[in-house]
């Protein structure tokens, strides 16, 4: 299936009618003139088929030049090329700035290796919606080190206290990585004994948290299953389940998650302030469940206010949609993100939780409740015929740690999943690092 136009005899250069055409050459779907970039990838969502928008006969909708290369749209999301939308302003919407992401790159390798998620990424935004406060991504290098090009595209002050207000498409993310995976055998990747080779998306964005970024993201999934990438999905999005269809084809291939620290929804919604609450996010993988696509749960970060009680309840809600892991991680009190959280608890008027967030900031307290929560929940799961707890513990634990304490949370950061998504057996020596 593929783009085909006609020019209007009556009408300028750049007036096209705009056809969805199958490979017998009939027509079935006519988008008129101009269509929007919601228009044309719905219509692969429709249709179940990638269509690919380079060198079809489209247009820019501002200078009229066809599209050829990179590209993104206006405010009203029709099409312009790479020139015309780097000379467009920051949309202001509400609270929100969205933007162009110029970022060259389309996949990189990724040391989330060491917690047996992936050795690759693909971010379909810079920034996030979700706002959570602990998040990490603004103190890392790839949001961090492009503060200029921030304040530029989307008038950032603070890449970390701004985090939640701005977002940058990268809509054009699919054409270069078909590109970049017909150029680049699967056999000569990188692949480590735990990142086995899976391309995540998203490390750094959520790459369901709205229509956009969802439509992005299944036309890059679709790709990454034509050419039998192992994949991995972390969200916190109901909208995920809007792709079980192309999940589905995978054959085992990808595996789906999200992110649920607790299902305390009120303390959950003051340091996730935009993410949908936490049973929207397990009724998502329960849809995963009933559907027969493989799923895991990221239980993390866990808060210092979690007792056993509550955590079996959250265990329980994990083993009624059988994930083949969960991952678990306790709250770190580290950098600018944690004093967030601590403002956002206090401000949401939870004093007691508030003061159990500051007591971390005592390194030994920490130790003792990382420690203990750690244990908790590995011990909590073992309740359960069909949990498997794999615990992320932080090195900085093993710094604090000696004798046996330290030995099995070595164990424990240098174990691999237990997940069969995609089979260990292949994984290759490392070979020549790739990123495109």
């Amino acid at each position: 299936m593929h783009i085909q136009t006609e020019r209007d005899d009556d009408g300028g250069w750049y007036d096209r009618y705009v056809n969805l055409v199958d490979d017998e050459g009939n027509v079935v779907r006519k988008f008129g003139k101009d269509p929007t970039l919601d228009e044309l990838r719905e219509a692969e969502r429709e249709h179940g088929e990638r269509i690919n928008l380079w060198q079809q006969g489209l247009v820019c909708s501002d200078c009229g030049n066809q599209i050829t290369d990179r590209f993104s749209t206006d405010s009203d999301g029709h099409l312009l090329c790479w020139e015309c939308a780097r000379q467009t302003d920051i949309d202001g919407r509400g609270d929100l700035n969205i933007g162009v992401d110029p970022t060259k790159s389309v996949l990189s390798e990724s040391k989330l290796h060491k917690k047996s998620l992936c050795d690759y990424v693909i971010n379909v935004a810079t920034g996030c919606r979700h706002g959570c406060k602990f998040c990490y991504v603004p103190s890392t290098p790839a949001v961090d080190s492009r503060e200029d090009m921030l304040a530029e595209e989307a008038d950032v002050d603070d890449p970390q206290r701004d985090w939640g207000s701005y977002l940058l498409y990268r809509d054009d993310l699919p054409e270069r990585l078909h590109e970049g995976l017909e150029s680049h055998d699967f056999d000569d990747w990188k692949k480590t004994e735990r990142g086995r080779g899976v391309v995540m998306l998203s490390s750094g964005t959520d790459c369901y948290q709205d229509r956009r970024a969802a439509q992005i993201t299944r036309s890059c999934v679709h790709e990454l299953i034509e050419h039998d990438i192992p994949t991995r999905i972390l969200t916190r999005s109901p909208n995920v389940t809007r792709d079980i269809d192309l999940f589905k084809r995978a054959d085992g291939n990808l595996t789906v998650g999200t992110s649920i620290p607790s299902f305390d929804a009120s303390l959950v919604r003051a340091i996730e302030p935009n993410a949908p609450p936490p049973m929207a996010r397990w009724e998502a993988l329960d849809a995963m469940f009933r559907a027969g696509v493989p799923r895991f749960v990221s239980f993390s970060p866990t808060y210092p206010t979690m007792d056993g009680e509550d955590i079996e309840k959250a265990l329980s809600w994990f083993s009624a949609i059988d994930p083949e892991v969960v991952f678990h991680e306790p709250i770190n009190p580290r950098g600018v993100n944690f004093e967030m959280c601590i403002e956002a608890v206090r401000e949401a008027g939870y004093e007691s939780a508030a003061q159990e967030f500051e007591r971390l900031t005592d390194q030994e307290q920490w130790v003792q409740y990382a420690l203990e929560q750690i244990d908790l929940v590995q011990r909590k799961a073992e309740k359960f015929g069909n949990l498997t707890v794999h615990s992320w513990p932080d090195r900085r634990l093993l710094e604090e740690t000696t004798g046996d304490v330290r030995r099995q949370l070595g164990a424990m950061q240098t174990a691999s999943s237990p997940e069969s998504f995609v089979d260990s057996n292949s994984v290759a020596s490392a070979q020549s690092p790739l990123s495109f």
